[in-house]
């Protein structure tokens, strides 16, 4: 069966800060074609190398993030290679790039040109803080983009400098959302046969993937004045990281059920005793009780044995995996995630394809990265089949979102933004976890992270444990488009809404199933939030300083926001393979594997160099300095990223060091990196973390503050491009919230809308789409149907 995109064709003109984006259109099947300079992708030479060989093609990054895409060497400097690059466009459905804001780019690779001449051609600028802006002419590697997100102020233990995730975690949040805004302008292409640009900033995207809870805190503050702010960082924070006698787990119990089985597993101690410990806001203010008591609990217990009885009594549990412990798990391996590579230096070490199962249109599994292959074959121009109104590009599709937490009611938030209606079913009988993330009890409708995660949704509140709101629920989804859902184990086939029963009233239904372990296996019935994801998939490990007290990782809820946007991605997917065939199908993600995805060079890494894989903490293999430094202020700090020789002589110049020999190559800055360390520490902590990365990135190196939810929403760059909304809930007033990055120059947004109320929009979508009069309702209502 042929992939979803396979129809499509991709020029990719991005750096590895952008080739995720390419390479997640490679795996749903797009033709993607790689331009590299005569000399090279630079990203070919940034190491870890296979085998320990500094050679071309055996960079691990570049490998992976290349993967299942074909090279072309161009030289666009060149009248021919230029022509070339065009007749590429010109046969594409998609370019993107990363070339930053119009001052830096080559002439005739700014969006009004390309438009000019390529008008069918959806163009995706992909840029680092976006194509406008006080600070767009900035450059982000990798580190300074994660501390821009906002996830790096929030990981970590306090008194040591804030950690990051290594790899590209901030810039691939920003080429999921190219993938989105980028299908989304297919689809209105579809309608009217013109492209367009689509640009996406990565500091706004990582924010959004990442951390985007941090923003509408404040306005929560402002009537419980006991929230923080702006939360101070606390390692692994409510999502315990535990010790047992031979290794760490980690715990979720976010329900009151879940949270009594957690106290059961403990052996029931008096200190977690009474009814106060039941309220989730009240177990987050006192994680440290909680920690002390699980520690003196669990400390002489075997982790399987922990592990066993946990999932027995329905505890959300995991164990705090290294990435190659998450290869040999069991699940990992009944499921059949990773894949060989086939590509001779690498052998069978695992590579980690695309999270997504589709039943219709198989994801690409794994090809060599990049192969030779310049151009595309002919084909017959396709014809618009609307009538070209402006209009959002999903206006007119319907979504029933069953589902709850963050990775679904995300998904279905993104797709409300591009214009679907979007119906959140739900009940009183059982609310969703976080409706109850609140200060006062039972007051669902005031959870800032309900009202972020599933803003823009309709409400309609269906007791799905009776037979009449079944009845309706299946009703609704047969006048839908798509479905999504995340519930545990086989609770949709107790309602009856299981792909199969909903295929069966709507044949060519789009069904999202994303689990936290995935569907069969050991786990497959298994609960699981983010962070325990995470863990499970050697994330939470990796994101440590090598002398940390503990593997704490983050407190952050990855990799739920970005998993969620992903599925999205793939429901785009789906929508496009639709549109050309009439077929819908079924999709299956599971959110380890979504997490694995996105750090996939780091399974190849014990395999390709004999070496296990490392904690490294914000050092890099490719750059020195490269660090989060200490500024004025307290808990105030900036990321440094100094990489190649070029930067090094403009970092050394800008903080007035004389030239040493010594430090001219990186092998001499990595030998010399706790000196270096310690002397660019001195220079930070004499100025503001915003006065010492304004200086360095005009003296072109890369820097950032390491920005919270203060620093975002007071940020003037922020606010020039309108990165933060604010829309009035009517239990809250007005919130702030980080806003869609995606940003299309032809094609509107819906406007920013709250989270609706627990069932506020019961009477409207009965009555709208399914025909019942308001009497009906009433009726329903008083039998206890609707609750």
């Amino acid at each position: 069966m042929p992939a979803a995109l396979e129809h499509l064709r991709v020029v990719d003109l991005t750096d590895l800060r952008g080739a995720f984006a390419g390479r997640l259109l490679a795996d749903l099947g797009a033709d993607v074609v790689k331009v590299e300079p005569p000399r090279g992708d630079p990203g070919r030479l940034v190491p870890p190398f296979a085998g320990g060989i500094e050679a071309p093609d055996r960079s691990l990054p570049f490998f992976y993030r290349n993967a299942n895409k074909r090279s072309a060497v161009l030289d666009l400097h060149d009248a021919d290679g230029w022509h070339r690059f065009c007749a590429l466009c010109e046969q594409a459905d998609i370019l993107i790039e990363n070339l930053g804001p119009e001052g830096e780019r080559r002439h005739g690779l700014t969006p009004a040109e390309v438009q000019e001449r390529h008008p069918r051609l959806v163009h995706v600028a992909l840029a680092d803080l976006g194509l406008t802006g006080p600070c767009a002419g900035w450059r982000l590697e990798a580190l300074p983009a994660f501390a821009a997100s906002g996830a790096l102020h929030a990981s970590g233990f306090r008194e040591r400098p804030p950690c990051w995730l290594p790899g590209y975690a901030a810039h691939d949040c920003g080429a999921v959302f190219a993938v989105a805004g980028a299908l989304a302008a297919l689809l209105d292409r579809a309608r009217h046969g013109r492209g367009q640009t689509v640009e996406v900033s990565v500091q706004e995207a990582a924010l959004n993937g990442m951390n985007p809870w941090s923003i509408p805190l404040a306005d929560y503050a402002r009537l419980y004045p006991m929230l923080p702010v702006s939360p101070p960082r606390n390692a692994d924070g409510a999502y315990h990281v535990l010790k047992t006698a031979d290794g760490y787990v980690r715990v979720l119990p976010g329900s009151p059920r879940q949270w009594r089985a957690f106290v059961a597993l403990l052996g029931n101690p008096e200190a977690l005793e009474g009814e106060h410990w039941g309220v989730a806001l009240f177990r987050l203010m006192n994680g440290d009780v909680v920690r002390v008591v699980a520690a003196e609990a669990l400390a002489g217990r075997a982790r399987a044995e922990v592990l066993a009885e946990g999932r027995r009594l329905g505890v959300p549990i995991t164990p705090v995996n290294t990435p190659e412990e998450f290869v040999a798990e069991e699940q990992t391996r009944v499921r059949g995630y990773f894949r060989a590579t086939g590509f001779p230096h690498l052998g069978d070490a695992p590579f980690a394809p695309a999270p997504f199962n589709f039943s219709r249109t198989p994801a690409v599994l794994a090809r060599p990265a990049p192969v030779p292959g310049a151009g595309f074959p002919p084909r017959a121009p396709e014809h618009p089949s609307g009538d070209g109104a402006s209009r959002p590009a999903l206006a007119g599709l319907r979504v029933i979102d069953l589902g709850c937490g963050v990775a679904i009611p995300e998904t279905g938030t993104l797709l409300a933004e591009l214009g679907a209606e979007v119906i959140k079913v739900e009940s009183r009988a059982n609310v969703d976890f976080l409706r109850r993330v609140t200060v006062e009890p039972d007051a669902f409708d005031r959870s800032w992270t309900f009202n972020d995660a599933s803003r823009a949704q309709l409400s309609v509140a269906l007791d799905l444990r009776t037979p009449r709101g079944r009845e309706l629920a299946l009703r609704l989804c047969a006048a839908a488009d798509v479905l999504i859902e995340n519930n545990r184990g086989d609770v949709v086939r107790q309602w009856g809404l299981d792909y199969e029963d909903v295929r069966r009233v709507r044949p060519d239904i789009i069904y999202v199933a994303s689990q936290g372990f995935g569907r069969g296996g050991p786990l497959g019935e298994a609960s699981a939030y983010g962070p325990l994801n995470s863990a499970f998939a050697g994330v939470t490990w990796l994101w440590n300083h090598p002398d940390a007290p503990y593997p704490a990782g983050s407190s952050l809820n990855h990799p739920d926001h970005i998993a969620a946007k992903l599925a999205a991605v793939a429901v785009l997917a789906a929508l496009e393979h639709r549109r050309r065939t009439g077929e819908g199908q079924l999709i299956e993600m599971s959110q380890a594997e979504a997490a694995a995805y996105l750090i996939g060079e780091f399974y190849l890494e014990g395999p390709a160099t004999g070496r296990p894989t490392a904690q490294r903490g914000n050092a890099a293999l490719y750059a020195c300095p490269h660090g989060v430094y200490p500024s004025a202020g307290e808990d105030r700090w900036v990321a440094i990223a100094v990489v190649g020789d070029e930067a090094w002589e403009r970092f050394a110049g800008a903080l007035g060091w004389p030239h040493d020999p010594a430090l001219a190559s990186l092998a001499g800055r990595l030998a010399a990196r706790a000196d270096l360390d310690r002397r660019v520490a001195e220079w930070t902590r004499a100025r503001s973390a915003e006065e010492a990365a304004a200086a360095l990135q005009a003296a072109g190196v890369s820097a950032m503050p390491v920005q919270n939810g203060d620093d975002h929403r007071a940020d003037p760059h922020l606010a020039a491009r309108g990165a933060i909304v604010t829309v009035e809930h009517p239990e809250i007033g007005p919130e702030r919230h980080s806003g869609n990055p995606i940003r299309f120059s032809r094609t509107p947004l819906a406007p920013p809308r709250p989270a609706p109320r627990l069932g506020a929009d019961t009477e409207d979508v009965l009555t709208r789409v399914l025909g019942l009069s308001r009497a009906q309702v009433a009726r329903l209502a008083e039998d206890g149907v609707l609750q």
